[in-house]
């Protein structure tokens, strides 16, 4: 076997510790710069991503070996095959590494995103804490200041009047007339989980399927497509195979990014809370 320019065998490096040592350097980075560890969801994504970079490249060449004469004939003239079949099978392999580069890099730009999103929320959090702007008191000499509402509690309080409401059938008539001019309401977060199901669904390529005939010279022609295609299983099978793993990868991925979405709606709804609460 050969060796790289560094001296080192393809068959000793070990991709998981490159990985792990990389995931090391970024955590030691993060907490360098002040910035919180990541939390479980954030960890499941960079690891999905990771995943992703080990299947992503699918290859239409690997070693054919045979340790036996009549192997060694049959490895030479799957050789030949493959070698004449390039110009069919590479360019669509090429098409699919291109596919797949493109959506690992815009998983990673979005775990990016969703990660200074999460700095930001917390951010936004830790200085919303204690720094609201009304108070009460049950002093009456204690000056209001603005923002500022007093509550009694003993003898001569006064509870507030009651606000008068329309009647039913004119409160329906405008929260009708209300509806009908809002805009139509969207919620990308109920799609996305109705889109998991579908990802599973969809994620494996298969490169058996019915060829159908009815008559006998289509039976003739799907029987000679048969023959070729069991032919050809050592050649096809291993490069679905590989797709049918970056595929896996990629769902994975998308599903930790839902899930990450989630959280990050949960986050930014309960600081809208708190900050509608400070307001009352």
């Amino acid at each position: 076997m050969t060796e790289n320019s560094h001296g080192a065998k393809p068959a000793d490096i070990d991709v998981a510790s490159i990985l792990e040592g990389l995931r090391a350097e970024v955590r030691a980075r993060r907490l360098a710069q002040g910035q919180a560890e990541e939390g479980p969801l954030e960890r499941d994504l960079r690891r999905s991503l990771d995943e992703i970079e080990l299947h992503r490249v699918v290859s239409a060449h690997w070693p054919l070996l045979g340790k036996t004469v009549p192997q060694r004939v049959v490895a030479l003239v799957n050789k030949l095959v493959r070698r004449y079949l390039r110009w069919y099978i590479n360019p669509i392999v090429e098409q699919q590494n291109a596919y797949n580069d493109a959506v690992a890099r815009a998983l990673r730009l979005l775990a990016e995103a969703y990660g200074d999103l999460g700095e930001q929320i917390v951010g936004i959090g830790d200085r919303g804490q204690g720094t609201g702007d009304e108070r009460t008191t049950n002093d009456p000499s204690t000056p209001l200041r603005a923002g500022e509402r007093r509550t009694t509690n003993g003898e001569g309080a006064r509870s507030p009047s009651p606000i008068p409401h329309p009647p039913s059938p004119i409160l329906q008539a405008q929260v009708k007339e209300r509806a009908l001019a809002e805009p139509p309401a969207h919620f990308p977060d109920l799609e996305l989980r109705a889109l998991e199901p579908q990802l599973g669904l969809r994620e494996h390529v298969s490169a058996h399927w019915p060829l159908p005939a009815t008559t006998l010279p289509q039976r003739a022609i799907a029987l000679a497509n048969k023959l070729v295609r069991r032919y050809l299983r050592w050649y096809i099978n291993p490069i679905v195979e590989q797709q049918n793993a970056a595929n896996a990868a990629t769902t994975v991925a998308l599903l930790a990014l839902i899930r990450l979405d989630a959280e990050r709606r949960a986050q930014v709804a309960s600081l809208r809370a708190a900050k509608a609460k400070g307001k009352r």
